[in-house]
């Protein structure tokens, strides 16, 4: 009997080389496990994949946003708190704040109402928001804007234009020849700048609205209970009764001024028609006109 031994076939290569050639072929990613075992049979080291992973994996993306975030707030609180919380508020805008504007409304026939509009820094808003945050806010709303696309495009305008603003100036200062070609580069040059200035402008205004705040704040007077009950048609029935009856009185005297030239004129021909038609009947009512009237 012949012993039988299990050789090894020198085929046995083939399939790792093939993998590794086909690893070659892709080399978008780190090496699988079939590769890695593929390069160990062939007596090659396996790659540190622990070590490639990090520089492979793409990083997110960490562009900036540009939001414009403003804020709507409404204070209700009692009549007589209403100025004094708007002044309080306004002496909060000190440090990277600006009060934009400011209003106090006070009528002897309406409540007392106020209004603030503020801009405040990023850095400094949560601090400011926070003290000016109370229990008698009853409404508050948050809306934002993407300004990013607007804020790219300003920037590479400016970029742009610094750059050829600086060309501009080198070939003024260095360029010789005719006066003609010195005053159009000069024009050019003038030209540039104007467009620079404005261009940086609109990026202040973009900043003033993406790195700040923009508050709206309204100071209202607290509902009183006829105002939030079923009495509130007769609270404001009573309210405008008032004034109902001095539109009636004005619509009165209104007419009785423009009917008074008209009263002038008509009233003696009426007075003067009526006067002949009563003589004419008491003419006709007298024994002797009625006797020379009967055959």
């Amino acid at each position: 009997m012949h012993a039988h031994r299990t050789t090894t076939p020198r085929t046995g290569w083939l399939i790792p080389a093939l993998l590794l050639i086909l690893a070659g072929c892709n080399d978008s990613g780190p090496p699988t496990a079939y590769q890695d075992a593929a390069m160990t049979r062939m007596g090659a080291p396996a790659p540190m994949a622990m070590e490639a992973a990090p520089a492979i994996q793409a990083a997110p993306d960490a562009s900036p946003r540009y939001l414009a975030e403003r804020q709507f707030w409404v204070f209700e609180l009692p009549e007589s708190d209403i100025e004094a919380r708007w002044q309080a508020h306004m002496k909060l805008c000190q440090q990277d704040c600006e009060v934009l504007n400011a209003g106090l409304h006070k009528s002897a026939h309406a409540p007392v109402s106020a209004n603030l509009q503020i801009r405040v820094g990023r850095a400094r808003a949560q601090a400011l928001l926070g003290a000016m945050d109370s229990p008698e806010v009853t409404e508050r709303r948050v809306e934002r804007e993407d300004k990013t696309l607007q804020v790219v495009d300003v920037e590479a305008r400016l970029k742009n234009l610094n750059e050829l603003r600086d060309r501009l100036r080198v070939l003024l200062a260095t360029r010789g020849g005719a006066l003609k070609d010195v005053l159009e580069t000069e024009r050019e040059l003038a030209r540039v700048q104007g467009e620079l200035d404005a261009m940086a402008a609109q990026r202040q205004a973009l900043a003033n609205e993406t790195e700040k705040i923009l508050l709206f704040a309204d100071y209202r007077p607290k509902p009183t209970i006829t105002e939030t009950g079923f009495l509130q048609p007769l609270a404001e029935a009573w309210h405008g009764s008032g004034r109902a009856f001095a539109e009636s009185l004005a619509a009165a005297l209104l007419f009785l001024v423009q009917a008074l030239p008209w009263l002038v004129l008509v009233l003696p021909a009426v007075w003067g028609l009526w006067k002949g038609i009563r003589r004419l009947v008491n003419w006709r009512r007298k024994p002797g006109s009625t006797a020379k009237e009967q055959p």
